[in-house]
């Protein structure tokens, strides 16, 4: 490589750059870095591609090109440093692709680039270099591994930047697995799981699938990432890419699937998932399950008298209170529909159940919610209990039914009233 001339441009090029941006380059303007990269990329192509980029080898002659830089250019400001630094990560990057593909046209012309070899996974040039490329292009840790000897041949800045690990953190497979899953048996599902995303790969001649793994990073944090990835000639290329914000997304979606828009509880949907699950508990251990149905006494009459967005807003305030006033992890409140709300509470007698649904009916009373067609002209709740204990010929549908039936009595007392199941 020849140093002098390049390094000579390279030099103009960082005190030009850095007379532009004055001393404020901090690479944070998404427009501004990538017009500056893609002038380095010019440059790089310029004088590093065009005659043909020498294979990757050590020392690195891209290293050693900047040392030099460095070296001549003495005493550096601030800005015309972190250019610098910025342009050597990136032409480390991409001389090391320039090289891959190099490497890859010089195969291409002894062989139909269609069969590889009969004991190495075959792959097209253009995947190859589809692979290679997001070592620059895509903003994601990228790791090259060899097959047969387990050592980490490459990683890219972002994989620096995302794990803290260097090459000499993880020279191999074995000091990464430990470092990244550190408890024992999360690091053996991994380990299980990535070599069947292999042997799936090699079986369909495909990309390695896509997985969720949670990898520890140097830090001591944890970050959830999508693995996938290409094996080519012996080597398999490793992309990293955060699945944090794709779980989140699914968590919420899923949230949403099973709350109810309106008073922001638990949805029926949500309610019956969970019956079922407390429902089936009930025969592995020896616990109670107590239910309660709650309904707002006279409602239609309160959405005729106030219009029905007030009549919403007395939903929500409603649903919240319940929420607020049944408060035990293991507890469950959910609107079953209209007016009425259900609660479960698991390991709960009903002697347990009947305090619950007092306290429920006396913060409603404080609420105080005007409501002139009640007797008591402020908004009022009547509830229906049932208590079922694990040893229970019982299904769902009648657990429900004798809740439903407590609630149907005890609003025939009056309202505002609250009534226990009987065994009949």
């Amino acid at each position: 490589m020849n140093y002098a001339s390049q390094s000579h441009l390279v030099k103009s090029f960082v005190l030009d750059a850095s007379e532009k941006t004055v001393s404020n380059l901090t690479f944070e303007d998404d427009y501004s870095l990538q017009q500056f990269k893609e002038s380095a990329y010019k440059l790089f192509y310029d004088i590093i591609t065009v005659p043909a980029p020498y294979l990757y080898q050590e020392p690195n002659p891209i290293v050693e090109l900047f040392r030099l830089i460095e070296s001549s250019l003495g005493s550096l400001k601030s800005s015309q440093k972190a250019i610098l630094s910025q342009l050597e990560k990136w032409w480390v990057e991409w001389h090391f692709v320039a090289s891959m593909n190099v490497s890859l046209e010089r195969e291409n012309k002894e062989q139909d680039y269609n069969v590889i070899s009969t004991t190495q996974h075959p792959m097209r040039k253009h995947e190859l270099s589809h692979y290679a490329r997001l070592f620059t292009i895509l903003p994601l840790p990228v790791c090259d591994v060899c097959m047969v000897t387990g050592d980490i041949l490459k990683v890219n800045q972002r994989f620096i930047d995302v794990f803290g690990y260097t090459l000499q953190d993880v020279p191999n497979l074995n000091v990464w697995w430990k470092l990244a899953y550190p408890e024992k048996d999360y690091r053996t599902f991994a380990q299980t799981l990535w070599q069947e995303s292999l042997e799936q790969a090699n079986q369909n001649n495909d990309d390695i699938p896509a997985n969720d793994y949670r990898i520890s990073c140097k830090d001591g944090s944890e970050i959830v990432m999508q693995v996938s990835g290409i094996s080519v000639e012996g080597e398999f290329i490793a992309i990293f890419n955060d699945a944090t914000e794709r779980l989140k997304t699914q968590e919420i979606l899923s949230d949403m699937a099973f709350l109810d828009s309106l008073t922001k509880i638990a949805n029926r949907r949500r309610f019956d998932e969970k019956l079922t699950s407390e429902f089936n508990k009930l025969s592995n251990e020896h616990r109670e399950l107590s239910m309660i149905i709650i309904d707002i006494d006279n409602f239609k009459k309160y959405n005729d008298r106030y219009g029905h967005l007030e009549g919403d807003k007395c939903l929500f305030q409603v649903a919240q209170k319940l929420a607020e006033t049944v408060c035990r992890p293991e507890d469950f409140v959910a609107r079953f529909g209209g007016e009425e709300f259900v609660v479960l509470l698991p390991q709960t007698g009903k002697q347990g159940a009947l305090f619950i649904a007092e306290q429920i009916q006396k913060s409603i009373e404080k609420m105080a919610i005007p409501h002139k067609d009640s007797f008591t002209g402020i908004l009022s709740v009547s509830m229906g209990i049932n208590t079922i204990e694990h040893e229970h010929d019982s299904d769902h549908a009648q657990f429900f039914k004798k809740a439903d039936n407590a609630l149907y009595y005890a609003k025939k007392q009056g309202r505002n009233c609250i009534a226990l199941a009987t065994d009949n």
